[in-house]
């Protein structure tokens, strides 16, 4: 009976081992194949030793490895750069062709006119000249026939508003004829002085434009010289050659250029001298016609 069992349990047994041998073969090359590329990657150890002589080489054996197609680079790729460049550079002389300051001269001009504007506006000093005839009125019947002088001077203006102050220094020549009769001939005097009047001035306006002005104010006058026929007579030991009085004139300032210029009619009336004093009853009023030219010293 033992016989019996023994050769069962071994009939039994071997379709096992062949069953179990046959398994344990074909599962043998799956183990090999998966673990042979986590063992042993056939790129990294050629990489290590490419690696020292090119860059690039082992990202070229890693693509190569994994399948990775890597797209050459074109050809003319550095095409676009010389493209671009070249219109950088062609637009160059365009840019240097319109000049920079081309709209620099209208502020420039624009700040001159400014300048010399407010320069006119706020100066408070000013300078000039005029020049004219002189003229003698008299107001009373005389023997005596007035003619034509001459006056020349320096003006000052201190001020910018319509108030101002404005002293003078003038040279005047004032003329007179003496008609002949039967006793005497005809004569000429001329009388040359010294003239300082210091005049309160009333403006309209301002200086950026026309004015009108009148000017009133005391005056002082030193004669120099007495004339008859032209010969110069001598004065020096006379008293009653400093005189004094009241002046007024009208006129008008033109603007013209930085300055303005002006004509005006004045007056002067004596009210005393040195020799006789104060008086009232002067009959002679020296008129004087003027043009002249003033302009500003200073702005600020």
């Amino acid at each position: 009976m033992k016989p019996l069992c023994i050769l069962v349990s071994l009939c039994l047994l071997v379709p096992v081992l062949t069953q179990a041998q046959t398994g344990s073969s074909a599962t043998a090359p799956k183990s090999t194949t998966t673990s042979q590329p986590a063992v042993r990657p056939p790129a990294t150890r050629p990489a290590a030793s490419d690696a020292s002589t090119s860059p690039n080489r082992r990202q070229e054996l890693y693509d190569q490895y994994h399948g990775i197609t890597k797209k050459p680079a074109p050809a003319t790729s550095p095409t676009p750069a010389t493209t671009t460049s070249r219109p950088a550079r062609e637009s160059a002389p365009k840019e240097e062709a319109v000049p920079a300051t081309s709209s620099a001269p209208a502020p420039v001009v624009a700040r001159e006119e400014k300048s010399t504007e407010s320069f006119n506006q706020n100066s408070g000093v000013r300078i000039g000249v005029r020049g004219g005839v002189t003229y003698p009125v008299f107001l009373e019947t005389t023997a005596v026939d007035p003619s034509l002088g001459f006056v020349g001077g320096v003006v000052f203006q201190f001020g910018r508003g319509k108030l101002s102050f404005q002293p003078e220094i003038n040279y005047s020549r004032t003329s007179q004829t003496i008609p002949a009769t039967t006793f005497s001939p005809k004569q000429d005097y001329s009388t040359d002085q010294i003239v300082v009047p210091l005049f309160l001035k009333i403006a309209s306006g301002t200086f950026d434009g026309h004015r009108f002005f009148v000017n009133i104010g005391p005056y002082g006058s030193y004669i120099t010289s007495v004339g008859i026929n032209g010969i110069k007579r001598d004065i020096s030991g006379s008293t009653g050659r400093f005189f004094y009085g009241g002046a007024a004139g009208v006129g008008a300032m033109i603007k013209l250029g930085p300055g303005h210029a002006t004509i005006e009619a004045r007056g002067l009336y004596e009210l005393g001298n040195d020799a006789t004093g104060f008086y009232t009853d002067s009959k002679t009023i020296l008129a004087e016609g003027t043009i002249g030219y003033v302009f500003p010293l200073g702005g600020r």
